[in-house]
């Protein structure tokens, strides 16, 4: 697909393709890292498949508690969406099982070091598209089947022929993509990686697509984490059903519900052939 924006980018000179080294595996004898984020302890724990909130409470910018998680334990299979108003502490959960929640609190957080991050628009390192979808694996991680099947299945499959073109790399994609493709790009890079995740945490993943892509996408996403836990937050209504733990932050307090979420079939990525 030639994009018309494309004419005022400058083509450079290709240059090698720079592979980012995959993450370091925990030592042998080293089961749990532990970090100590002003208050709040994280465990990523080596062969856990949970995630556990133990007393957890979050600071603010003031010093004071601004939302209180308290006990709660995800366990594979689970999905929950973490809603209420802006300011309430929403995000703040998912910075803190980052490790990258620096205001402080209190309590221990328990998780699987197998994470991976999905904000609401994909960072753009100075890679390529197929450097991009592969981050922070590099590029040799996956087979070229692998990466197309990941690009189809997030509706992507345009642009496959532009994978590798040196002269188109992260900020061309940054200032080309439109706000749905950049979506797109991120559910990319969940499919592709999904096997070897454990917990996906994810930020309003869905909000610059249209109501068809997100019904189509949001359901294939669970589904190639059914194995795993899912944490997102999410505006759009139209996503919390799908969901069996509703997390609802009231009045500095996350209130936990549990309940059958919405039988919805992942739509396949390519339509069925009609019968004969």
């Amino acid at each position: 697909m030639k994009n018309p924006l494309s004419k005022i980018f400058r083509k450079r000179a290709p240059r090698q393709q720079v592979e980012e080294p995959a993450p370091v595996a925990a030592p042998a004898g080293e089961p749990r890292k532990e970090e100590h984020l002003h208050g709040i302890v994280l465990h990523h724990e080596e062969g856990s498949n949970q995630v556990i909130f133990s007393n957890l409470v979050l600071h603010g910018p003031d010093g004071k508690p601004l939302v209180e998680y308290g006990d709660y334990t995800l366990s594979p299979g689970d999905s929950m969406v973490v809603s209420g108003p802006a300011g309430c502490g929403k995000s703040a959960g998912l910075a803190a099982m980052r490790g990258v929640w620096m205001l402080g609190g209190s309590g221990e957080i328990t998780a699987p070091p197998e994470i991976r991050f999905v904000p609401q628009e994909e960072y753009f390192p100075d890679r390529t598209l197929r450097g991009l979808i592969s981050s922070p694996d590099p590029v040799s991680a996956y087979t070229q089947e692998q990466v197309e099947k990941a690009m189809k299945d997030a509706g992507l499959g345009d642009f496959i022929p532009e994978l590798d073109d040196e002269t188109k790399r992260g900020e061309y994609w940054k200032n080309t993509l439109s706000g749905g493709q950049k979506n797109k790009l991120g559910f990319a890079g969940i499919f592709l990686h999904a096997d070897k995740v454990k917990v996906l945490i994810v930020d309003e993943i869905t909000a610059a697509l249209d109501a068809k892509s997100e019904g189509e996408l949001y359901p294939r996403l669970l589904d190639r984490m059914k194995h795993g836990i899912v944490i997102t937050v999410a505006h759009h209504a139209s996503i919390a059903p799908l969901h069996n733990v509703q997390a609802k932050v009231e009045n500095g307090k996350v209130n936990y519900t549990r309940a059958e979420p919405e039988k919805k079939p992942a739509p396949s990525a390519k339509p069925p052939k009609p019968s004969p």
